[in-house]
């Protein structure tokens, strides 16, 4: 009903807050987040998030007809019956309505349903719960009597991710008067500043700009304080958001509606997000923590944390290992390496167990869930890659935690061994993609997946010089729609998960404008999407344009209950920030880093973050004729690498470091026939030119 209803795109100011005055962390607890922006300027009109914790709706619409109201004068009545909210964004929490009975005959009630997207607005709610025998339904505020009342959302029924709310009257013989509605948000519980972003973004493109602030604000509205999760089983009717997932007062999940629940996969992404936007790698530690907890004595770690505790999973066992790697990078906490150390080591040698001598690759029968693809194989390429990239980021591990018994060498060689195997059982040269699977392959079945292919040049089991791995880029573009890369494990679907590593896959191989092209047509076709949220970044949907992602593959033909605002989505951030701007770290808190920017069809490009060692940031200027300048600014006693874009002509080119001319050193060849001049860089201010 609700698509049909007139869409009337204004210009909002930022949510409103109460009394303009002191901010607060969620409830009770304590604010360990920044308390203010690391870096100001420009940038921060992008902000999705809002100033305060207190928020308010921004319109107010009739239920059947759409017709727009003044947020001052909404009456129900039996001839308006309905009515709809719109807060503008994504937003999540506990409401609070006040409201005036004017006149009732008897036992009455105000229903109160909330949609994340505009298609499932009116009086039943989206799907969250898990339970597909039912809907979520509605909430009620009873009254029997004339006077004024104000309804507060119980805590257990928190709703934890929507941008409408519907208001309608059970019966149609009480008259209502709706006075103040307000909404304190419960994500991010333990910053007393949501726009205390310890990382930014800018370019010469609005619409990037739009997206890189979506993703961070997505990622936001992901942590959440652990006792305010999706409980399992599902309650037998409504939602409940009281489920207990894990330790601290702030934890990495999924999704803000749904599952509220941290699964290792999601964070493959989200890891990396977090860290170069809002800079929170407290919930991620959490997240880590949490599951570490819980892993099985034979050393296999959690398919989903708790109360879910699925169970059974090779991908997300080493999505965990890979991201214990990204946390230590990130944040430099040695002492949870190790802590973890020994359980860390038994996961790689569970996963190890299940190297199959004869063909040199993963046998993962018996823990084949993964994520919401159709079918997996045994010898899923996927799985191979997952497996490079834990040994490769194990090796980098065993070196930081000092270990001395020979386990990085170990594991190097073990993935040379693999990355032989890989290319000579799973490789198709005429199709110049690797296939799903030596079972896939065998079969005949034609199927060359998105999550391998995009993993085998994101994690260098392809070495992005290469043929092969133009290869590779080109084929995964023949997926694309006009609306997105079409996953084919998951026919007739996008996964903005396994999009999220097909634009860095395109990037490691130097294929930028090829990245910006899909960034933009799939992420940018949700955002400016007026049945979307339009502030944050989806699990996924189909290739009709359609919110049905995932509905005949475990999502009980509910449409509804896809997640609107869901980390795994939010590569976008990650390929912004450490591709086309091309600032990262290399190792632990940023002691060594990297700057390669890439131009693509922009011609600027500044960004930063932070780390316990201070601030990174970086800044470009192109101009249309191949020259550049190029400014950084990091933290004293670090060092790092400079990859400078230079023509295939390299003579024609000089570079000027602060003003001195560098030697001329032969350039050296990277993905996309393109030309790299290397250079150490020092820490400090320094000033670039490539004229």
């Amino acid at each position: 009903m609700a698509s049909h209803f007139p869409f009337t795109l204004a210009v909002w100011s930022l949510l409103s807050f109460t009394n303009g005055v002191a901010q607060t962390c969620w409830r009770d607890t304590a604010c360990t987040g920044p308390q203010t922006a690391a870096f100001t300027g420009e940038w921060e009109s992008n902000l999705f998030s809002p100033p305060a914790r207190t928020v308010s709706p921004k319109a107010v619409f009739d239920l059947a007809t759409g017709q727009s109201f003044d947020l001052g004068s909404v009456s129900l009545t039996s001839a308006q019956p309905g009515v709809y909210f719109d807060f503008g964004f994504e937003v999540g929490g506990v409401i609070t309505i006040q409201y005036s009975v004017s006149s009732t005959d008897g036992d009455d009630a105000l229903g109160i349903a909330f949609t994340e997207a505009k298609d499932w607005i009116g009086p039943v709610s989206d799907s969250s719960s898990g339970d597909f025998s039912r809907k979520d339904g509605a909430l009620y505020a009873n009254f029997s009597s004339a006077g004024d009342n104000t309804y507060v959302m119980p805590d257990e029924n928190l709703r934890g991710g929507f941008r409408y709310m519907t208001l309608f009257l059970t019966r149609a013989n009480s008259a209502v008067t709706i006075g103040n509605v307000s909404l304190e948000l419960s994500f991010q519980p333990t910053w007393s500043n949501l726009q205390a972003y310890q990382g930014y973004f800018h370019s010469s493109d609005d619409l990037l700009n739009k997206l890189w602030y979506s993703g961070a604000y997505t990622i936001q509205t992901n942590a959440l304080h652990p006792l305010t999760g999706r409980p399992w089983p599902a309650p037998e009717s409504q939602w409940s958001n009281t489920g207990d997932i894990g330790m601290g007062d702030t934890i990495n999940t999924d999704g803000a509606k749904r599952d509220r629940t941290v699964w290792p996969g999601d964070m493959g992404v989200a890891i990396s997000t977090a860290f170069y936007s809002t800079g929170d790698i407290e919930s991620v530690k959490n997240s880590l923590a949490t599951l570490y907890n819980i892993q099985a004595e034979n050393g296999l770690l959690p398919f989903s944390g708790p109360p879910l505790l699925a169970t059974d999973s090779d991908t997300y066992h080493m999505w965990i290992m890979i991201g214990t790697y990204n946390y230590v990078l990130f944040s430099g906490d040695l002492d949870f390496i190790q802590q973890n150390w020994d359980k860390y080591v038994l996961a790689m040698t569970f996963v190890s167990k299940q190297l199959d001598p004869a063909l040199g690759l993963l046998n993962i029968t018996g823990y084949t869930n993964d994520w919401g693809r159709y079918s997996v194989d045994n010898t899923q390429a996927s799985a191979q890659m997952l497996y490079y990239r834990a040994l490769i980021t194990g090796s980098a591990l065993a070196t930081w935690v000092g270990d001395t018994t020979g386990l990085n060498s170990t594991w190097l060689e073990t993935a040379a061994k693999l990355q032989k195997a890989i290319d000579a059982r799973l490789w198709d040269g005429t199709a110049g993609a690797f296939y799903d699977s030596i079972e896939s392959r065998d079969n005949k079945t034609g199927l060359y997946p998105q999550d391998g292919n995009a993993l085998a040049l994101l994690f260098g089991v392809v070495n992005a010089t290469t043929d092969k791995a133009q290869n590779i880029s080109s084929a995964l573009t023949k997926n694309w729609t006009p609306i997105g890369a079409q996953s084919p494990e998951l026919a007739g679907e996008v996964s903005t998960f396994i999009s999220s590593f097909e634009i860095q896959a395109h990037l490691q191989a130097g294929q930028t404008q090829r990245a910006l092209d899909l960034i933009r047509t799939s992420w940018g076709w949700y955002l400016n999407n007026e049945n979307g949220t339009q502030s944050t970044m989806v699990e996924g949907y189909l290739v009709d344009g359609t919110f049905g992602y995932r509905h005949d593959a475990g999502y009980g033909e509910d449409y509804s209950y896809t997640s609107h605002s869901h980390g795994w989505a939010t590569g976008p951030v990650t390929a912004l920030t450490e591709y086309i701007l091309g600032l990262s770290i290399t190792n632990p808190a940023g002691s060594t880093w990297q700057i390669a920017p890439q131009f693509g069809d922009l011609t600027h490009a500044e960004g930063g973050f932070t780390t316990s060692l201070g601030k990174y940031s970086a800044s470009w200027t192109a101009n249309s004729n191949g020259s550049y300048t190029l400014d950084y600014n990091v933290p004293q006693n670090t060092t790092g690498v400079l990859a400078l874009p230079v023509s295939n002509n390299y003579e024609q080119y000089k570079v000027t470091v602060d003003g001195q001319a560098m030697t001329t050193t032969p350039s050296v060849g990277a993905g996309g026939n393109r030309q790299l001049y290397l250079s150490e860089g020092t820490g400090g201010q320094h000033h670039i030119e490539v004229t």
